[in-house]
């Protein structure tokens, strides 16, 4: 019989088949198979018999976790992962992820398994650097990303995904370097660049910019940089002094800063362009609250959740009442909850209309909120405030039966059920909202040079982040709608692309994937020396969180670092997809 396996070295003959017991211990301890209900045992008899395109057409191999968990139960040591990478080679090149699922669900395209592993060799600068070729800010976001990325990863298929995040903000914390080769700038281009707006789509942008010889100008309208990262973000979640160091580090490239400049007011778009400005890049954020019209909102004592933070996070923060309403189910909503009680209030509810697995918010945070004492009341939407002597006295609630039509469309019903609640201070948090969304065709008017605006959004082309002004970008949430910190940056990342080729560049910020895998001198061997008995077995690290009697009345920072130890062991658990990708183009090569 002809051997289906010729690139298996030692095990390359089919007798080693033959010690198979046909236990089945491999096909119980793997995660995929017990799911999926496919035998490993079948494709080891598979193999023997050349049925190798059966396989194919299988869950086998290709999403295999490679944890070698099979491995390790099997009595006599038959190199069952070795069968499954040569049947991917054999298999379809499609087959086979060009980069792993952790990185396509970053929207910033972080090189994931390469800067853990710089983290598991204790090269935190470098680690940081890696991730600052596709975002700026390592600090913040190991600290408020929603880390899509750990929803895909695959060790989730063995037990529990990585601790992305946590491992991210780790590297930043103990790198106390000077980021001296990712902060370097190469020769002047002569291009200038106006920036409008210094949160995280603008600062990216100019970050990039800066770092291919341009010279970047920001303009703030308010008094410091950070934009919702500074105004929108509580401090519990994201210090100040985190936020400060990465701006400033940044800043340190020779980026100006004109902070109290807004745009339509201080200057406009064409007076930047006779001032000699090569492009220019509209990064406006959404920093005013959606509106509601609903009776009783021009009662004292009602606030709006992102201008409510805006003032906390200035020191402006208003008396809070003993009874307060916070409505919304989004993280913002969240937010100015936990806020209140650090503020002093007694008794904080929150209303929304969805149920708990519905709200838009992230699940630790509702869990978080439950900790602290937030009551929760699912499924209620406002009908109207009630207010006595011109202030909030209470507010009425009707229940919410659904809240998405039949395809998944926002598209609340109601019932006839309602009740009143007696509050002191209502905060409504149902979402945000950017200058452009009140402009009907045109935004920031001027005689010349219209800003188009469709639909509250900057018209833009969605790959470019251009506008059909020439040299005009635009990007964030008044072009790109409210996202997540790490969807402003990779729009602003995008944008610096593209202005860098509108200015003769070639637009390129960033390595080829597989190159940026292996500069740390990582290569496919290390993939089996990290396989160790128990490998497939190790839990999640849990970072420490300060205790909830210690987060009353305080803004000190709740989620703290990993130990030394705990980071060394979580980034040990990672699967190295990139690097198990790689053995299998080899293999076919």
């Amino acid at each position: 019989m002809a051997n289906p396996l010729p690139f298996i070295g030692e095990f390359n003959n089919v007798e080693m088949f033959r010690y198979c017991e046909q236990c089945g211990r491999c096909s119980s301890a793997c995660p995929i198979t017990g799911k999926e209900g496919f035998n490993i045992r079948r494709l080891l008899r598979h193999v023997e018999l050349e049925l190798i395109d059966a396989i194919a057409g299988s869950k086998m191999p290709w999403d295999c976790a490679v944890c070698f968990r099979c491995e390790d139960a099997c009595p006599n040591g038959i190199k069952i992962v070795d069968i499954t990478r040569t049947l991917r080679a054999l298999g379809p090149a499609e087959s086979i992820p060009s980069t792993p699922p952790c990185v396509n669900a970053c929207p910033a395209g972080i090189d994931v398994p390469g800067y853990l592993r710089l983290i598991g060799e204790g090269k935190m600068e470098e680690a940081c650097e890696l991730i600052m070729e596709q975002a700026p800010f390592p600090g913040i976001l190991g600290r408020i990303c929603p880390h899509p990325c750990e929803k895909t990863c695959k060790r989730g298929e063995v037990n529990e995904p990585i601790a992305i995040c946590a491992a991210k903000r780790y590297a930043e914390d103990h790198a106390a370097g000077l980021f001296e080769k990712i902060l370097s700038v190469p020769k002047e281009t002569g291009k200038r660049v106006a920036v409008i707006g210094s949160g995280p789509a603008g600062l990216s942008a100019g970050f990039y910019l800066r770092k291919k010889g341009h010279q970047v100008s920001v303009f703030e309208a308010r008094e410091k940089p950070g934009g919702m990262m500074r105004y929108g973000i509580p401090r519990y979640r994201l210090p100040e002094a985190v936020l400060d160091r990465e701006i400033n580090r940044i800043m340190r490239m020779g980026i100006v800063l004109q902070t109290g400049q807004k745009l339509g007011v201080d200057f406009e778009i064409e007076a930047l362009k006779e001032k000699g400005f090569d492009a220019v890049f509209v990064a406006v954020g959404a920093q005013l609250s959606r509106r509601l019209n609903i009776e009783g909102v021009e009662l004292a004592n009602l606030f709006w959740g992102v201008e409510f933070l805006g003032l906390v996070s200035r020191g402006e923060a208003p008396e809070i009442k003993e009874r307060i309403l916070v409505v919304g189910g989004g993280s913002v909503a969240l937010d100015v909850a936990l806020t209140v009680l650090r503020l002093g209030g007694k008794q904080v509810m929150l209303a929304c209309l969805e149920s708990r697995d519905e709200m838009p918010a992230n699940p630790w945070e509702i869990e978080t909120a439950l900790e602290e004492g937030v009551e929760m009341l699912y499924s209620w939407g406002p009908s109207k405030i009630i207010g006595s002597h011109g202030s909030v006295s209470g507010i009425e609630l009707v229940r919410c039966t659904s809240v998405f039509d039949e395809n998944g469309n926002f598209c609340p019903f109601f019932d006839e059920t309602k009740k009143r609640i007696e509050v002191d201070q209502v905060i409504l948090a149902i979402g945000q909202a950017s200058e452009t969304a009140f402009c009907d065709d045109f935004c920031f008017l001027e005689d010349e040079g219209k800003l188009p605006v469709n639909n509250g959004l900057i018209l833009i082309d969605r790959k470019s982040q251009e506008t059909p002004l020439r040299g005009v970008f635009a990007g964030g949430d008044a072009a790109n709608g409210p996202a997540t910190v790490i969807e402003a940056i990779a729009a602003g990342r995008r944008a610096a692309c593209s202005i860098d080729r509108f200015l003769g560049g070639d637009g390129r910020f960033v390595f080829d994937a597989d190159q940026k895998s292996i500069r740390n001198d990582s290569n496919s061997g290390a993939l089996d020396k990290k396989r160790k008995f128990g490998f497939a077995e190790l839990r999640r690290e849990v970072p420490p969180v300060l205790p909830v009697s210690e987060r009353k009345m305080t803004f000190t920072e709740v989620d703290q670092s990993f130990s030394d130890e705990q980071v060394k062991r979580e980034v040990d658990r990672c699967l190295q997809c990139d690097l198990e990708a790689r053995m299998i183009k080899n293999q076919m090569s």
